[in-house]
């Protein structure tokens, strides 16, 4: 069916998630695109024609309205970074103040539902205190959850330090999760598109390219499983807590389609809304 939507921004829009989402999104020859970064960063080589670009400061509620409105944006889709994440407090602000009829948070990981306070990985804290915001000022969201992302995990499990399979000692490695390619987050792009905003409105979708345990990595990229007080990981990548609550959160159920922690969380999956689709794999 025909978008109902007619202007998409993409904040964070160089980024792994973004870019794709940006380039799925320009194939589109009636819906104008808009690229948002911050003020400082440059218009992309790689962006198209028709794709248009503005920088703002994401603290200035006010002034991202403006340019919001100037572009009479109906959906905003946020791929900023891990570190960003509570930036979109008031980019949520400026949707709202805007008129945007659709927030899509970036989630793209852990399930950020259904977590007691204090048990909640301080990883995804700030994404359930972005949703709580959402939902404070009555703004539309579509939550979308990935499991793990592809290209991430050799660092989750540190095999790009010692080209193995490095498991925590407390967790068996057993329980299957999901896994989904960076460039298939295009499932954002697809889904705005070709589905009415009834569809989509506060809505959770769970999408993997395919299932995975810990112990199963091995095999797959031909490497021993060691389990390890402390997964290795490369300077300036994640430290250990990280990686330790990402592989605690899989042993929990927490990464796959299926797990139900909260009503309304997706389980099930939602891989079904984009037909025809082929999933990229880990190998």
């Amino acid at each position: 069916m025909p978008s109902e939507f007619m202007s998409i921004v993409v904040a964070g829009a160089q980024g792994s998630v973004g870019k794709p989402t940006i380039l799925s999104l320009a194939s589109f020859p009636d819906i104008s695109v808009l690229a948002l970064t911050r003020k400082v960063a440059t218009r992309s080589d790689w962006l198209s024609r028709g794709v248009v670009h503005a920088g703002i400061h994401f603290d200035d509620v006010d002034g991202t309205a403006d340019v919001l409105r100037e572009h009479r944006v109906e959906v905003l889709i946020s791929a900023v970074s891990h570190g960003s994440v509570l930036a979109q407090i008031p980019l949520a602000d400026a949707a709202k103040a805007a008129g945007v009829r659709l927030f899509v948070p970036s989630e793209f990981g852990t399930i950020a539902m259904g977590w007691r306070e204090e048990y909640t990985p301080p990883f995804v804290a700030p994404k359930i205190k972005v949703a709580d915001h959402l939902e404070s000022i009555g703004l539309p969201s579509l939550r979308v959850f990935v499991g793990m992302i592809i290209e991430a995990i050799t660092t989750l499990v540190g095999y790009n330090v010692n080209k193995k399979a490095n498991i925590f000692e407390s967790l068996q490695g057993d329980t299957l999760f999901s896994a989904t390619s960076a460039v298939s987050n295009r499932f954002i792009a697809h889904v705005v598109t070709h589905y009415p905003v009834s569809d989509l409105t506060n809505k959770a979708l769970r999408i993997e390219g395919e299932r995975l345990t810990l112990n199963g990595l091995g095999t797959i990229l031909e490497a021993p499983v060691e389990k390890v007080e402390e997964v290795p990981s490369l300077p300036g990548g994640p430290p250990a807590f990280i990686l330790l609550g990402l592989q605690a959160g899989i042993e929990k159920g927490l990464m796959n389609q299926e797990t139900k922690v909260s009503e309304g969380d997706g389980a099930g999956g939602a891989n079904h809304m984009w037909p025809g689709h082929r999933w990229t794999t880990l190998k």
